[in-house]
């Protein structure tokens, strides 16, 4: 039976780390995550904000994690650069969006949360891109994402 709560041993971070590399350095996205990287990216946000930080759980095996930082805004409160990630056996089971359910309810009873910013990706299926589209997410077209190499831009300044 799958619960959502707040993180109930830190150690179920560092087993769901490991399902994140995996998936995330086998993705189109070709990123080079380490478990401990994943690990120190978690508790970046449950440091920040513990009661922002959801686990969906299995019994008690962690299978599910969504994270956010909150900002303040001029039209309320966003939550800001979150993360989601249901182990991919877990999948198609409605785990994601009762992790999205669980963040939103709190954020808006606690922090009066207006916005959910974030940016995604799309596989060559479309996922996740898709899976946001059909729940309602919008494309906000005149935003850009942009990145820089510091040691770059730094030559550049």
């Amino acid at each position: 039976m799958i619960s959502i709560s707040n993180l109930k041993k830190k150690e179920d971070l560092t087993i769901i780390a490991g399902h994140y590399a995996n998936y995330y350095n086998n993705s189109v996205l070709n990123e080079k995550w380490t478990k401990e990287k994943v690990v120190e990216l978690f508790r970046y946000f449950y440091n920040q904000y513990p009661d922002l930080f959801f686990v969906a759980y299995d019994d008690d095996k962690p299978v599910g994690v969504i994270m956010s930082a909150l900002k303040p805004w001029w039209d309320g409160n966003h939550l800001e650069d979150g993360e989601v990630f249901v182990l991919p056996s877990y999948r198609r089971m409605g785990i994601a969006k009762l992790l999205f359910k669980a963040l939103f309810k709190y954020a808006v009873e606690k922090f009066n949360a207006t916005t959910l910013l974030g940016h995604t990706y799309e596989d060559e299926n479309g996922f996740p891109y898709s899976w946001y589209k059909r729940l309602g997410f919008e494309t906000i077209n005149d935003w850009k994402i942009i990145s820089c190499d510091i040691k770059e831009i730094m030559k550049k300044i």
